[in-house]
């Protein structure tokens, strides 16, 4: 068979048990490709006779299949589209290259350039279903604050937009008083996914709203985490006076591991503006990533408009290919002779997580670029705060010279960095790293021709319950964070039942731990 001599198993793991079942799967999903070209004409096979090829795939995907291929042959049923998925996600080739896309924020391959035309150079200009929309008259007006709308300037904003609001009719309601850009060249602008789209997603935030949150309007959805705020920021207050007035190597680890605490928790809901209906307060908790050595600003365009959106995209989401060439967390990425070590030198690497924060903030600053996503929305004052941050954060590390030996103070700060650094990378590896959550190949076509609400799920891993979530502000509950990142994260554990309920109406596509 000619798919044999191109194709191998979708190996994600070294588990054998994971090899032998893709490894049949792919014996029964090659069989049914074997018949479709048996009986196919020169020309192909039009819909109707693809039909039971198709079925025959499915029937193996759900027999044989791991974890991911059974999840995807669930969506399969659902139609035509994320038909194309499940048998995408079969096979990998062998030659992994790169793969070569046009950024969601750079114009389309000989196309009209809205980000260098004079015409609309000036202007805070956004897509968002296909029209183009002037946002200044919004910006100050915006309920969740001018900082997150600015995400939206001068790209697709249809993902960010619909999936940030639990009452999508509102963000609609407010873009057809927005004044419409006529004679822009919408078509040049990378489009979007549209998470509105997606029937697994309507169904799980209905009954979000109706069970969860039924009191409308009243921003429910961003309150109840006061009482954890607060105790991570007297924790982190008190980790730093111990650091100040003895810094050393046990005072320093605890500085990190408060440090780590709020990456993971409040710095991370406030920067997507779930941590309280107050923008101000959201802006603040936010901007304690400063603090900790990283930047919210980068953190956000990183972050929400190229991972969330894009969830495990070879070509499109940061967050895949960030550790390359160092690192391979992804099949689809080039193998390297070095990374069959990789689990020997994979714990020397994660401590200096915070080291690769500086250099890819103080780069992004330069080249207003973060990889993912070009800062097209940065006021100068956000720009700012990338300086006004690291000064801080310095200042804040490198303050008791004042008073304490040099050598004492070193061994503080390098203990610091590494554990917050352990922390944060092995707490991430999980979430979407597993081979649960890896798709062998992208998910079903160019991003806007994907079901959202799917690839969020597929994507996505959970672990734990309660207790983790605490102690990650919800990212141990992925999928449900994907889904709604602007739900603050003490919520997450009620939400969870909701999602395995409606992902197990379409067949289980859904991973915990």
């Amino acid at each position: 068979v000619r798919l044999s001599s191109t194709c191998r198993p979708a190996i994600l793991s070294t588990d054998v048990a994971v090899f032998r079942r893709r490894h049949a799967t792919m014996a029964a999903v090659m069989s049914a490709a074997a018949m479709s070209r048996a009986v196919a004409p020169r020309g192909g096979l039009g819909r109707k006779a693809r039909a039971p090829c198709v079925h025959q795939m499915k029937v193996a995907l759900r027999g044989g299949a791991s974890a991911s291929f059974r999840r995807s042959a669930a969506s399969a049923r659902r139609g035509g589209r994320v038909a194309a998925f499940t048998t995408q996600s079969v096979a990998t080739p062998v030659d992994v290259r790169p793969i070569v896309t046009p950024r969601p924020d750079v114009a389309m391959p000989n196309m009209e350039d809205p980000w260098s035309d004079p015409k609309w150079v000036g202007v805070k200009w956004t897509v968002y279903r296909d029209v183009a929309y002037d946002l200044e008259p919004f910006l100050a007006k915006h309920p969740g604050g001018s900082w997150l709308l600015n995400l939206s300037i001068g790209r697709d904003c249809t993902a960010l937009i619909e999936s940030y609001h639990l009452r999508p009719e509102v963000a609609s309601a407010h873009f057809r008083r927005l004044p419409k850009l006529v004679d822009f060249p919408v078509s040049a602008v990378p489009m979007s996914p549209r998470p509105n789209d997606s029937p697994l997603y309507n169904s799980i935030r209905e009954r979000v709203r109706r069970e969860l949150f039924p009191q409308e309007g009243k921003a429910l959805h961003r309150m109840g985490g006061d009482g954890a705020a607060a105790t991570i920021m007297a924790t982190a207050v008190a980790a730093y006076c111990l650091y100040a007035n003895a810094p050393g190597l046990l005072t320093g680890a605890f500085l990190g591991l408060a440090g780590a605490w709020i990456g993971l928790t409040i710095q991370h809901c406030g920067n997507h503006g779930a941590m309280s209906p107050k923008v101000w307060v959201n802006n603040a908790l936010g901007l304690t990533d400063d603090l900790i050595g990283g930047s919210s600003l980068m953190w956000r365009y990183h972050h929400q408009v190229s991972h969330h959106i894009h969830c495990n995209d070879n070509a499109l989401d940061q967050d895949v290919h960030t550790a390359m060439p160092l690192l391979r967390f992804d099949a689809r990425q080039p193998k390297k002779w070095f990374h069959k070590y990789q689990h020997w030198y994979l714990f020397l690497a994660f401590p200096l997580m915070q080291v690769a924060f500086q250099i890819g903030d103080i780069t992004g600053l330069v080249t207003r670029d973060c990889e993912g996503a070009k800062l097209h929305g940065a006021t100068a004052m956000e720009l700012a705060t990338v300086v006004i941050g690291k000064i801080a954060h310095f200042g804040l590390l490198l303050g008791p010279l004042a008073v304490h030996s040099a050598g004492a103070v070193a061994a503080g700060v390098a203990s610091f960095v590494a554990v917050q650094g352990m922390v944060l990378a092995c707490t991430f590896a999980v979430s979407h790293n597993v081979a649960e959550a890896k798709v062998p190949e992208d998910t079903g076509g160019e991003a806007w021709e994907r079901d959202w609400g799917v690839q969020q799920v597929v994507t996505s891993a959970d672990w734990g319950d309660r207790v983790g979530n605490f102690f990650t502000g919800g990212l141990n509950l992925q999928v449900e964070h994907h889904l709604f990142p602007a739900i603050c994260f003490v919520h997450y554990p009620a939400i969870r039942k909701i999602v395995a309920e409606e992902a197990a109406k379409v067949g289980g596509p859904y991973s915990t731990y």
